[in-house]
């Protein structure tokens, strides 16, 4: 079995970047959440512990609140009449969420992929 530590490397530094971008305020903590949980498999991390499972958690509980290209489907009057559930929604994972993302670019920090 062969394995691809350039792409276990690669899906892990987009892991840290973008959780370091929802820190930053550069990308909401659900669609950050959405797009970590994406690279858990090429990552080679374990998505049932901590940090991780925190992503987990925040993308169940969020998984009907639409973000990014997906707003542009709906109807302008729809957006508006659900905004203020979504925004609640946001600040709860960003409350959830910050903590889990310090720990998850410490962790990736400190797991070399070098393990293989």
């Amino acid at each position: 079995m062969s394995i691809d530590v350039a792409n276990i490397e690669r899906c892990r530094s987009e892991i840290a970047d973008t959780a370091q971008q929802m820190l930053d305020g550069h990308c909401s903590y659900i669609e950050g959440s959405r797009k970590i949980l994406e690279k858990f498999d090429c990552a080679c991390v374990n998505g049932q512990r901590e940090p991780f499972i925190s992503f987990v958690a925040i993308v169940s509980e969020t998984a009907s609140i639409p973000v990014g290209n997906q707003l542009g489907h709906w109807a302008d009057a729809a957006v508006a009449r659900f905004r203020p559930d979504w925004d609640e929604a946001e600040l709860w994972a960003k409350e959830y969420g910050e903590a889990a993302c310090r720990k998850a670019i410490s962790w990736l920090d400190s797991n070399p992929t070098n393990f293989f």
